[in-house]
C-alpha cells in the first residue's frame, strides 16, 4: 500500500512537471514568434534592432565605433546604407524630409558623437541645420572685408556671425541693414577711385 501511494506521488509529480515543461516550451515559442514578428519594429536607442545586427556585423564600422573614429564611422555607415534604411524605417512616422534628416541626424549623433556637415549643435544639445551661405552674403563679406568691416564669419544657434576687426560678433542680419550690399559696393569704388 505505501509503494502504491509513493508511486501513484511520482506519477502526479511527473505529470506536474510534463505540464509545466509543455506550458514553458508553449510561452517559449509563443515569445519567439512574438520577438521574430516585432523584430522589425524593434528599436535600441532609436535604432532599429535589424540596423544594429547589420552595423555589428561589420568589422570596419564596429572598430570605427569602438576606437572613437567619428568621421570614419560615419564615412563607414553611409557606405553601408545605414542612414537610409533608418530613413526607411522612420518615414512613416515623419514625412517631412527636411524634419526626418534632422531626426536621423540626431539618432546619429546621440550614438556616434558625430555631428553631420549640414548641422550644428545647438545649446540644448539639439542638431540644427546650419542657415544657408549663399552667394549673396558671399560677395556681402567679400566686400565687408575690403573696407575692414568684417575679418570673418561664424554660424551661432542657426545664425550667421560677423566678426570685426575689433573681435565683435555681431549679427549678419544687422550688419547686413546697416550696411547693404549697394551701399558696401558704392564705399569699394570709391575707395578703389579716389
Amino acid at each position: 500500500m505505501g509503494v502504491r501511494k509513493r508511486n501513484a506521488g511520482n506519477l502526479n509529480q511527473t505529470r506536474g512537471f510534463s505540464i509545466a515543461a509543455k506550458c514553458a516550451a508553449i510561452t517559449l515559442v509563443v515569445a519567439f514568434i512574438w520577438l521574430w514578428s516585432a523584430m522589425p519594429k524593434l528599436t535600441y536607442k532609436g535604432v532599429p534592432v535589424s540596423i544594429l545586427i547589420d552595423f555589428s556585423q561589420d568589422t570596419i564600422a564596429r572598430d570605427a565605433y569602438f576606437t572613437g573614429h567619428k568621421k570614419a564611422l560615419h564615412d563607414r555607415l553611409k557606405e553601408l546604407g545605414i542612414k537610409e534604411k533608418i530613413k526607411d524605417f522612420y518615414r512613416p512616422q515623419i514625412q517631412d524630409e527636411k524634419e526626418l534628416d534632422r531626426y536621423i541626424h540626431q539618432l546619429l549623433y546621440n550614438n556616434t558623437g558625430y555631428v553631420g556637415e549640414a548641422y550644428f549643435l545647438n545649446a540644448q544639445g539639439q542638431l540644427e541645420l546650419k542657415p544657408a551661405i549663399n552667394e549673396s552674403f558671399i560677395h556681402w563679406f567679400e566686400l565687408a572685408k575690403k573696407l575692414n568691416f568684417a575679418t570673418d564669419y561664424e554660424i551661432d544657434n542657426g545664425s550667421l556671425v560677423i566678426i570685426t576687426p575689433e573681435k565683435q560678433r555681431v549679427p549678419y542680419a544687422f550688419m547686413s541693414n546697416l550696411y547693404s550690399i549697394s551701399e558696401l559696393e558704392k564705399l569699394v569704388t570709391i575707395l578703389q577711385n579716389p
